[in-house]
């Protein structure tokens, strides 16, 4: 049973889609999604880019139940469309934002999207409906790995990737924490990074300024790979190691319990909870999602381009057909 549905609506929408893993998006008409009970279903204004959308557009990664046609996309921004049977927090008309069954595909490269109804929470008052798509994934994935942490007032916080999407969003939030951000990033990106909020910031591509750090409490990484083996060695011990890439780092337990250290590998999930908690503080005027590029749906290829060869700092986002911003 569907509630409330716009009767206007068609029943098809335009979606960017993969027709074969590893084919390149097409643009075309697919069925629109019916939600269920539980779920709403949003006329997405915009979505955004993560590099996890290309992996699954490849038929890699650790995404569930992929089906073709698969659109790619989680982050959604947009305007609550219709509601399935039993949900009482949101109504149509409603401007929401959120993260859509991840890691389950959800298909936000669409006019329409259906999601649980616990997935999206009121849209931020004050953003852009192009800046709040660009927030979920993102900003829920700095948001989780800081409290993993346990990044807290006066703890001295180490974050690699920090002009990146994860990264430039994590310095804010350690920053609303009152903690000390060190930011590891291009010298070219210093100055924006400090802006964002960053103490000091070192050039990850010099061994000698990375070995030179003073011991901290905390990381925050999203590189993976050699560097994060080393900056667990400016980690003191009984300090915390977050890691967006575990996978991406052999033995990172082994190599944390070495150190003295805890480590933990994170996998963002869709808390309504810590979505609220980015809503306030971008609300508060402490959170702002840098957006690198905007590109219309029929431009979704291109999107992913510009993010898989790092053409910019911050985010990608897709703009709908019909959306004004």
């Amino acid at each position: 049973m569907i509630i409330g549905a716009a009767e206007e609506t068609p029943a098809t929408m335009l979606a960017a889609h993969h027709v074969e893993f590893g084919a390149p998006l097409a643009v075309g008409q697919l069925p629109r999604p019916v939600p269920l009970p539980g779920e709403v279903r949003i006329k997405v204004a915009a979505t955004s880019v993560n590099p996890v959308d290309m992996h699954t557009g490849r038929g890699n990664g650790y995404v569930q139940s992929m089906t073709l046609p698969l659109i790619p996309g989680w982050d959604v921004a947009g305007t609550v469309d219709a509601v399935g049977y039993g949900v009482a927090r949101h109504r149509v008309g409603d401007p929401v934002f959120g993260l859509a069954r991840f890691p389950h595909p959800a298909g936000a490269y669409a006019e329409y999207v259906t999601a649980p109804a616990h997935h999206v929470v009121r849209a931020p008052a004050g953003l852009t409906m192009v800046e709040a798509a660009a927030l979920p994934l993102c900003g829920l994935t700095a948001w989780q790995m800081l409290r993993a942490a346990r990044v807290e007032r006066g703890k001295r916080v180490l974050i690699d990737g920090a002009s990146g999407g994860v990264g430039h969003l994590a310095v804010q939030i350690a920053r609303a924490l009152d903690a000390e951000v060190i930011a590891l990033a291009r010298p070219e990106h210093h100055s924006l990074v400090t802006s964002w909020g960053a103490d000091d910031c070192v050039d990850y591509r010099d061994a000698a300024a990375v070995a030179a750090i003073d011991m901290a409490d905390a990381l925050c990484d999203v590189v993976g790979g050699d560097l994060a083996l080393r900056l667990f060695d400016r980690i003191a011990p009984g300090g915390c190691a977050a890691l967006a890439l575990g996978w991406a780092v052999p033995d990172y337990r082994a190599e944390a319990d070495a150190r003295g250290i805890d480590a933990v590998s994170c996998l963002v999930d869709p808390d309504p909870v810590g979505l609220r908690a980015l809503s306030e503080l971008a609300e508060a005027g402490s959170l702002r999602v840098h957006i690198g590029a905007t590109f219309g749906l029929a431009e979704a290829s291109r999107a992913q381009q510009w993010v898989t060869s790092r053409s910019g700092i911050g985010k990608a986002v897709i703009v709908m057909p019909d959306s004004a911003e």
